[in-house]
């Protein structure tokens, strides 16, 4: 391995650098009372000294310094969304600089994405949308649930896992019920397209920040605006909620969702975690129903129109008893909603901002 000099080492640190960093760190030297340019990136001194005197009239003053790149810890409520450890790529905080107090995101020249975040980082900021407006949507999402219960009856016996018996389509319950998940599905993608509290809520999270690092210097107070030169500088806090919509308005939000299994590792097995989702039900259902007609065959037991009639009772009684705890499960959070129907949002956005 061939050793780099200093100079070498330093030059390719440069080129490796934006023009948006060499703005940060121009204010933050003028902040700072050191002011000065950088002639690599064409952006002058007198730049950061406009800055800084627009921002000390805001009431920002205080020492003044760049995070630039860093990486940051970030929260366990945030860490979930991956399997293993959070990948340092994606621990680079909201904030730029921090002068006092403020920790400020620099959005310079005429637009800028509001977040550059993988999958991972994208479902994460949906589900941090959905805790905060959970209360918005929660009385329509188990208005839902019970209209897709009620719709069920158990008339048929299954056989066969629940896999097969989706795939044959033969079994009308369970077409019924598959018929029904589709259908909340498409009710729930209207509601995250129509809603202003989910769409500004995750427009507020990726500019902010505020779950994915708890309040430390990762999380983002303000956002400075500013051109190259200096000029038409403009400043918003991130709690300004007229402001947010703007941005929000401008961040197309599209929602997929696709069927995945929810399972635990125990012991380096696949275990089912014992949790009441809807698949899991109707799986115990036909299970079930399945083990009781082959322990009254086992018994002798006619299956006359009388014993066939006490048996749906039971069974009937059965997902009553379960659907009311799936019920109680969903309404703690909209994660277990979203776990209940065994289902993954696939996030994408647009966000070419103009701040």
């Amino acid at each position: 391995m061939t050793i780099q000099s200093f100079k070498e080492y330093r030059t390719n640190l440069q080129e490796a650098r934006s023009r948006g960093e060499a703005m940060e760190e121009v204010i933050v030297a003028a902040v700072n009372g050191k002011p000065k340019g950088d002639t690599k990136f064409g952006v002058e001194k007198d730049a950061g000294v406009k800055v800084a005197k627009f921002l000390k009239s805001n009431g920002i003053s205080g020492k003044g310094n760049v995070l630039g790149a860093d990486t940051l810890e970030v929260t366990k409520e945030w860490s979930r969304f991956w399997d293993g450890a959070v990948p340092a790529s994606t621990k680079t905080p909201k904030t730029d600089f921090m002068i006092g107090k403020a920790k400020i995101s620099l959005k310079s020249g005429d637009a800028a994405q509001l977040m550059s975040g993988g999958k991972n980082e994208s479902v994460a900021t949906f589900y941090a949308a959905l805790e905060q407006t959970k209360g918005d949507m929660n009385a329509k999402m188990v208005k839902k649930l019970k209209e897709m219960f009620d719709g069920l009856a158990p008339s048929s016996v299954a056989a066969g896992d629940l896999k097969t018996v989706i795939a044959s389509k033969k079994d009308e319950v369970v077409n019924k019920a598959n018929a029904a998940h589709k259908a909340l599905m498409s009710e729930l993608k209207g509601i995250f397209a129509e809603n202003t509290g989910f769409r500004d809520a995750f427009a507020y999270e990726a500019m902010s920040g505020q779950i994915k690092f708890g309040g430390n210097e990762g999380t983002c107070t303000h956002f400075l605006v500013t051109s190259f030169d200096g000029s038409n500088a403009a400043l918003h806090s991130v709690k300004d909620k007229k402001y947010v919509s703007k941005i929000a308005n401008q961040m197309k939000v599209s929602v997929r969702f696709k069927t995945t299994s929810v399972k635990k590792k125990v012991g380096g097995k696949e275990t089912k975690t014992g949790e009441y989702r809807y698949w899991s039900v109707i799986g115990l259902i036909i299970d079930k129903m399945q083990e009781d007609v082959d322990t009254m065959m086992a018994n002798g037991e006619l299956l006359t129109e009388g014993a066939i009639m006490d048996f749906f009772k039971r069974v009937w009684n059965r997902i009553k008893d379960l659907f009311m705890k799936a019920v109680e499960f969903v309404r703690k959070s909209v994660k277990n909603m979203f776990d209940f129907l065994e289902v993954t949002p696939d996030v994408s956005f647009n966000n070419n901002i103009r701040f």
